[in-house]
């Protein structure tokens, strides 16, 4: 038995090394001949590298793994295996834990961009370097079965798939929230961490994370997030291979042109025009068609916690079109989808306008942190990020089957580029992640006006020229405002009611328009049930620019299908009350009207006036009551914090 055994094991080798030359024995050169792949894909058959079922692997048994560490060319690393980590994040899932050394591992550990990197065992294709852990003393690795992953070549586009993580039908912050300036802290932090893959027994993938262009700060909002990150240059195109083989470096492009946001790993396998690569997944979205770019490896550079691979990034080669949870599959020479945006940015003690185009990736669920970042990196780049600013915001996003929509905004003081990049995200997000219907972008472009300091304007105080008047009276609103870093100003701005304003209270909510906006959704909440609707709600917000009187009174109504239905009388809100509508919303106030005007710098705040509203009688013998004295104005309200609703007719 013994001598059969070692007879068949020198057979095999044999035939191996004649049929494919890149399985190289022991004694084989650092640098790995690569195998000649077949020039088409004819199913999972017998052209391919042959493989070795992770059932047949065995603790102690030792092989070789492929990858870049300097330049472009695969080099050979040993492998032992430690033991199988079976069924872990799924029934089907197993992973095989492997030790690594030669090429510097004991020093440096697995190093991120090692992710994909194929291993061999028994002479034979066994899966790739997926996963590791931070401080580790040794280089120990997790590594995703090759059966696991030849799959993803078999799948079709559209193939159902539950997304890790869930996709959300809303976006990252309330629409209210964000006109009233209630932006979460770790806002960007928050939605960049969904990039960053989940790995069993909390692992970390080994993808390694590269950026170009972007500025210190935002490279240290992507470390907090993200982990590893690594600026990266343009690569030559000699110095790439762009037509990859296993172990070669490749990437994977969220951002591409002036700014580039890529992740890095290796190929695994590869048959004619299939590639797979990485061992884990990138998003977790399933169908995807996002940039596939060559790479160069500059260096690996040890480091305490997790050691990673300096790159830069190549052109652009193809598309990945697949991202599940064995990794990720593509294909050379294939279109991925984008969507061009184009940032200009002017001011900021420059006198000449700069101009940034990027690329996106088309993903829905990211496209607006892109948008974002992208933002921000451009503030970076042209001028400055931090410190007390004005900025005006003109986003124009042209949408697929619906044209343009276009919003603007004002931000002034210390966290002025951050709340910017939430607003963009914001406005994207409910658009791309809408539940109610799928649009895309067919091109985004952002226009920046920056000054070196704050501009908005204090709206502190608020005084009628009367509050005892009669419905279509015209009334005066003298408005008190303090300047950024000045003396008060006053403003004024006058109002006709409504001929049919009812007798009662009458509130004037005056303020800037964010905060005017997310009055109005707090005493109208109407959500869209159709993107026409949503589309409406976004084209109708204001600008801190803009000041807006609403005109408020108390009266019953209801909020239906997105639509708002004031003054109904109390049989209809009976009759919808009866039937248990979902869709319907009681409301306890009525907006009778709106006015806008647009100034010559923000403002900030939001004042309440209170009128009384009295109707004039008939009197005996004709005519109409004449009141005996109106009652003269007086300041009726201090200002309240942006984006408070005052209470007025509630």
């Amino acid at each position: 038995m013994i001598r059969l055994s070692r007879l068949r094991r020198q057979t095999l080798a044999g035939l191996l090394l004649l049929a494919v030359p890149g399985v190289a024995s022991a004694q084989a050169p650092t640098q790995v001949p690569q195998p000649t792949m077949p020039v088409e894909r004819q199913g999972l058959g017998p052209k391919e590298l042959p493989i070795i079922s992770v059932d047949e692997v065995k603790a102690g048994q030792k092989g070789y793994g492929l990858s870049v560490f300097s330049g472009s060319e695969p080099e050979r690393f040993e492998v032992e295996v430690v033991g199988i980590l079976r069924n872990q994040n799924a029934v089907d899932m197993s992973y095989i834990l492997a030790r690594l050394t030669g090429k510097g591992l004991e020093k440096s550990g697995v190093a991120s961009g090692m992710s994909g990197s194929p291993v061999f065992l028994d002479g034979r294709l066994a899966g790739a370097v997926a996963f590791s852990w931070p401080f580790s003393h040794e280089a120990i690795a997790g590594i995703t079965p090759i059966e696991s992953m030849r799959r993803l070549s078999g799948l079709k586009g559209m193939e159902p798939v539950t997304p890790i993580p869930p996709v959300p039908a809303h976006a990252p912050i309330p629409l209210t929230d964000l006109l009233s300036g209630k932006i979460p802290p770790d806002l960007f932090q928050r939605e960049l961490a969904k990039l960053r893959p989940r790995m069993p027994n909390d692992g970390v993938a080994s993808v390694q994370w590269t950026t170009s262009g972007f500025g210190e700060q935002s490279m240290g909002i992507l470390r907090q997030a993200l982990g590893s990150v690594s600026s990266a240059g343009k690569a030559r195109p000699e110095d790439t291979d762009n037509d990859l083989k296993l172990g070669s470096a490749v990437g994977i492009v969220l951002v591409d042109g002036d700014f580039r946001l890529a992740a890095i790993g290796t190929v695994t396998d590869r048959y004619g025009d299939q590639v797979l690569a990485f061992g884990h997944p990138f998003l977790g979205l399933g169908p995807i068609n996002v940039p596939m770019s060559s790479a160069e490896v500059v260096m690996v550079l040890s480091n305490q916690n997790s050691s990673f691979k300096i790159s830069n990034l190549g052109e652009e080669i193809g598309a990945f079109e697949q991202d599940r949870k064995a990794g990720i599959q593509g294909r050379l020479g294939l279109k991925p989808s984008t969507v061009p945006m184009v940032l200009r940015l002017s001011g900021g003690g420059s006198d000449k306008p700069r101009e940034f185009r990027m690329r996106l990736a088309d993903v829905p669920l990211y496209t607006p942190m892109l948008v974002s970042s992208s933002l921000v990196a451009g503030l970076e780049s042209a001028s400055y990020t931090s410190g007390s600013q004005g900025l005006d915001v003109t986003a124009r996003f042209r949408l697929k089957k619906y044209g343009d929509l276009e919003v603007k905004q004002s931000f002034d003081g210390d966290s002025a580029t951050s709340e910017a990049a939430a607003f963009l995200m914001a406005v994207a997000s409910y658009v791309s992640q809408s539940a109610i219907e799928k649009v895309g972008f067919e091109d985004i472009q952002v226009d920046v006006a920056q000054s070196l300091q704050p501009r908005a304007a204090t709206l502190v105080g608020a005084q009628a020229d009367r509050t005892v008047v009669r419905p279509g009276d015209r009334v005066g609103i003298n408005l008190d405002l303090a300047a950024y870093r000045g003396e008060r100003f006053r403003h004024s701005v006058s109002i006709d009611l409504p001929e049919d304003v009812p007798a009662g209270r009458y509130s004037l909510l005056i303020g800037d328009g964010a905060s005017a906006d997310g009055a109005r959704l707090t005493l109208e909440p109407a959500d869209p049930v159709n993107f026409p609707q949503l589309l409406k709600l976004l084209r109708s917000l204001h600008s801190r620019r803009d000041l807006v009187v609403l005109g408020v009174y108390g009266g019953p109504g209801l909020s239906v299908a997105g639509e708002v239905m004031p003054r109904l009388p109390g049989s209809v809100r009976s009759l919808w009350g009866a039937a248990s509508s979902d869709s319907a919303v009681p409301l306890r106030a009525t907006i009778a009207q709106e006015k806008d005007e647009t100034l010559s710098m923000p403002i900030s705040g939001l004042v309440r006036v209170d009128l009384e509203v009295r109707r004039r009688e008939p009197v005996p013998g004709g005519g109409e009551e004449t009141p005996k004295q109106e009652e003269t104005g007086e300041t009726v309200s201090s200002a309240s914090s942006t984006g408070s609703t005052g209470g007025g007719g509630r």
